[in-house]
């Protein structure tokens, strides 16, 4: 089966983020990120769709219907005059502090990778293969009404919701990165027709810091190895499986790897085959969406195994 890549325009949108004292720091959310994981897919057999004519358009027209009015503005409108960037709590997650700025490129870059997302789906639906939305800005942390930790629109949910228009009525969302994807959360809370399932470290001193108890939540404290995670996977995928999606949203996250700036986990790269193994055998159309890894040397061996997988 043919995986097909959707990529995004190039952004420098993100060139640092503000610690707690408010010191800024280099972003390791950075370009180097894509190029090294579409350099694993392609070597993998994946193949390079080009973006549709109308994605932009049909993202944000679906932004609107998954975050509030007041965030959408913030993102267009908040960076003050004479400023490259903005800071503000008001729209921050509920209980944290905000360390993402808005700069001036976000609102471009957010929306861009929103549209790849949409494209990404509207493959999947269209051709009963799967897709790779490798977009950055990331995604799931970014809420309702909230942005942080990279992320400023949800392009996970912007993908699910694609897929429903296309005339999937349930989209089950599974997210295996690092950290619990709380905006994906919140976002479908609720919604009986948008089922969510997470493998997150539940560290106190990990990003969200807070990681409320309920179904779907898988959850670990430390560093599970790959029998565990896969086995927290396959738990996660069974839990879905039990909502009767008619296709998937994997939120793909190599941040669980081995020497992941943002990460505590000693996984290697090749875990990435079967994962993508037991996402491909539930024979449902499937989109996949970029999240977090950060860990340079990782990226491109394991976004292979995951292609080599899925392209079978």
């Amino acid at each position: 089966m043919t995986l097909h890549v959707v990529v995004p325009q190039e952004s420098e949108a993100l060139p640092f983020t503000v610690e707690p004292g408010g010191a800024r720091v280099a972003s390791k959310e950075v370009p180097e990120r894509i190029h090294r994981i579409l350099a694993g897919l392609l070597d993998g057999g994946a193949v390079l769709s080009p973006p549709g004519a109308h994605d932009t358009e049909r993202a944000e027209r679906l932004a609107t219907a998954v975050h509030g009015k007041e965030l959408l503005e913030h993102l267009r409108h908040g960076v003050p005059d004479g400023s490259e960037s903005v800071l503000d709590d008001a729209f921050a997650a509920p209980g944290l502090r905000q360390e993402t700025p808005v700069t001036r490129g976000v609102r471009p870059a957010a929306l861009g990778a929103a549209a790849a997302a949409v494209r990404a789906a509207e493959l999947t639906a269209a051709r009963g293969e799967h897709a790779y939305a490798l977009v950055r800005p990331p995604g799931h942390h970014a809420g309702p009404g909230w942005y942080g930790g990279y992320c400023f629109l949800n392009n996970a949910v912007v993908a699910a919701r694609t897929l429903q228009e296309e005339g999937a009525a349930r989209v089950g969302i599974l997210d295996v990165d690092y950290h619990l994807g709380n905006g994906t959360l919140a976002c479908v809370e609720g919604d009986a027709t948008l089922p969510f399932a997470s493998v997150h470290s539940t560290r106190p001193d990990d990003f969200p810091y807070a990681f409320p108890p309920g179904p779907g939540l898988f959850g670990t404290g430390s560093d599970p190895g790959p029998q565990g995670f896969l086995a927290l996977v396959r738990d996660a995928v069974s839990h879905l499986r039990g909502q009767d999606p008619d296709a998937l949203v994997v939120s793909v996250g190599y941040d669980v790897l081995a020497g992941d700036p943002h990460g505590s986990w000693s996984l290697a790269p090749e875990v990435f085959g079967p994962v993508a193994a037991l996402v491909t055998q539930q024979r449902l159309p499937t989109v996949f969406v970029q999240e977090g890894g950060y860990g340079l040397p990782s990226l491109r061996g394991a976004a292979r195994a995951l292609a080599l997988e899925v392209s079978r």
